[in-house]
């Protein structure tokens, strides 16, 4: 045996004595232990401090370490997606949690795909973000995995998209699976996993106080800043809550205004918020009505009447858009051009010509925030002059919900508000929160649905 050789076998033989070591250790508690059974994911919504990602990272470790899903070189072939890169190769491999704290012959290294973590028995696990377009498309891209670690899954900025290519290349092995580790925010694909409306998925729930090895200073801390509130209930005790105490609408006041048919309208606009690439498009419903008041002030209430939002291509949303006016027989469509500028209304131009109607456009470029522009209708609904007529879950399930570091875009929100500001139901925009365009006028209009 060469000195090399030996030097090698020497090196092995104490990666593995270290990893046992560290596995005796190591001590799962009762919601770090993998459920068993024949599950499809395993969503372990827990608390912080919870120890969520300690045990999905010694899940992955485990699965590199037993038998082989592959034949050949490469016995498993996984993926690791978190809210960014930075995230996933931070929380996830050089963290305290990571999967280096478990198994130190794990190597993470840039490659010619993109960061990649390695192990001696030729195991690789890609790492891929979800906050970009381009990320979505690297999912799409990254091959076929027998397992994938879904790191803080309810911070994923592209949520429903990132997870659905996931899930497409779950496809190797005799158990391909996916396993999630995050602490739970109300949004609509983690509703469905925790009310079990996706078929396969297992789920454990864990509080920060049923992790023993937790530093008193830590869960002082997150006391001191949640306690007593909605988020708490999330970000301490790992429950799903419906509503953001710090959100602009509360589900009370949606649905004290909340009607069933509304009054004679005086205008009606849609509008469209267009997304930066692959996510949601929102389009809703708005109209205008005035009311005297005894004393013969006049207030202006808002109506929200429908909510067409989609995730299609250009083309797909833009038509969407553009017939969804027609029916309501809108007074015009106003669509924010932050994304995509010229081209969003040449696509509404677009499917009006492809439809032989008349559609009046009005451009808006958002100068501000999101809150600011929201603020003023939020506050229309506590004054008894915003409503509901019927019922949006997807688009109230926002607006009780979305905050400023939510790190989502509520696009259905954007598309609310914006109707809001062109009909002047709350006061002028142009300097403080967007920059108006011109308006366009195309074709003549075709056969309308009748306002109710």
């Amino acid at each position: 045996m060469t000195d090399a050789l030996r030097s090698q076998l020497d090196a092995v033989l104490a990666r593995e004595i270290e990893q046992r070591s560290s596995e005796k250790r190591w001590r799962p508690l009762p919601h770090q232990v993998p459920p068993t059974g024949d599950w499809r994911g395993w969503l372990m919504m827990a608390g912080r401090g919870a120890g969520k990602t300690a045990g999905c990272a010694k899940y992955m470790v485990d699965h590199v370490h037993g038998p082989p899903c592959i034949d050949g070189p490469v016995p498993h072939w996984m993926a690791i997606v978190a809210p960014t890169l930075g995230d996933a190769a931070t929380s996830c491999y050089s963290g305290p949690s990571g999967i280096r704290s478990f198994d130190d012959g794990a190597v993470m290294a840039p490659r010619v795909g993109g960061l990649i973590v390695t192990w001696p028995n030729g195991s690789q696990a890609k790492m891929y973000g979800a906050r970009e377009i381009d990320d979505i498309e690297r999912l799409r891209a990254g091959g076929n995995v027998c397992l994938s670690w879904l790191e803080e899954l309810a911070a994923w900025r592209y949520l429903q998209e990132a997870f659905d290519q996931m899930r497409f290349g779950l496809r190797i092995g005799p158990h391909p699976r996916w396993i999630a580790s995050t602490t739970p925010k109300p949004r609509g694909l983690i509703k469905k996993l925790y009310k079990s409306e996706i078929r396969g998925v297992v789920l454990t729930n864990a509080t920060m106080y049923d992790n023993p090895y937790l530093a008193e200073d830590f869960k002082t801390a997150v006391e001191e800043a949640y306690a007593g509130t909605s988020l708490g209930t999330q970000e301490m005790y790992g429950r799903l809550v419906e509503e953001d105490t710090n959100a602009l609408w509360t589900r009370d006041t949606i649905e004290r205004t909340r009607l069933v048919v509304a009054p004679p309208l005086h205008a009606v606009e849609v509008g469209v918020d267009p997304s930066g690439g692959a996510g949601e498009q929102g389009i809703v419903v708005v109209g205008r009505a005035d009311e005297k008041t005894p004393d013969k002030r006049t207030l202006k209430h808002g109506y929200v009447l429908h909510d067409a939002s989609v995730r299609m291509k250009p083309e797909g949303w833009a038509r969407t858009a553009v017939t969804t006016a027609v029916d309501w027989d809108a007074n015009r469509i106003v669509v924010e051009t932050n994304f995509g500028g010229d081209q969003a209304v040449a696509l509404l131009v677009n499917a009006c010509d492809q439809l032989g109607v008349h559609v009046p456009i009005r451009t808006v470029h958002a100068s501000r925030g999101k809150q600011p522009r929201a603020q003023p209708v939020s506050a229309m609904s506590a004054q008894n002059r915003w409503h509901m007529v019927g019922y949006f879950d997807e688009l109230e399930d926002q607006m009780a919900t979305w905050t400023v570091g939510s790190g989502w875009s509520p696009d259905r929100i954007d598309a609310m508000v914006w109707p809001a500001w062109s009909m002047k139901l709350v006061s002028t925009i142009f300097k403080s929160v967007g920059s108006w365009g011109g308006s366009q006028m195309v074709h003549r209009t075709l056969g309308r649905r009748r306002r109710s």
